[in-house]
């Protein structure tokens, strides 16, 4: 697993830095931790990605052995991303890169600050391909009040809101 600390807004930690860890852990917990993960800050805003290859994984320590994109559906793998906008997936070309723009991506179906469990269960169903099983989840991450308000208020000294 490769994790890319953040930057910094200053001395302080850009405000989704908090729920991008809270994602990782309860991906992690749910036995899918992407291979690589970064929180940053783009043009258009914060966002977090976290990316899932194909390849065989070695056990944790535990014994459990994570889980990997199907093949099948994700040939060269798929990517996880958050925005101020929300969650979305694409499917990874063979340099691992995303196949279309992020415009073109396909909606996660939970709200913007969705509770972490909600989206590694969804998660879970996406790398196995069985797409007929997802559902939408609109339980939002406890801190999410608190989140909301730290992001609009850095998009505001940003100039984006």
């Amino acid at each position: 697993m490769t994790y890319f600390a953040p930057p910094t807004a200053g001395a302080e930690p850009l405000p989704h830095v908090q729920y991008g860890q809270a994602v990782h852990q309860a991906l992690v917990a749910a036995g899918a931790e992407p291979v690589e993960w970064y929180m940053d800050e783009a043009d258009f805003g914060l966002r977090a990605d976290y990316y899932y290859r194909p390849y065989r994984p070695e056990p944790r320590p535990d014994g459990t052995v994570p889980l990997t994109p199907d093949p099948e559906h994700w040939q060269h793998g798929l990517q996880l991303s958050w925005t101020e906008r929300g969650w979305c997936y694409l499917p990874l070309d063979e340099g691992s890169d995303p196949l279309w723009d992020e415009e073109d991506a396909e909606p996660l179906p939970v709200p913007v600050l969705a509770d972490p469990d909600a989206v590694a269960a969804l998660l879970v169903l996406l790398l196995a391909g069985r797409f007929d099983e997802i559902g939408s989840a609109t339980v939002e991450w406890s801190h999410a009040p608190v989140q909301r308000t730290a992001i609009l208020e850095h998009a505001r000294r940003a100039g984006r809101a």
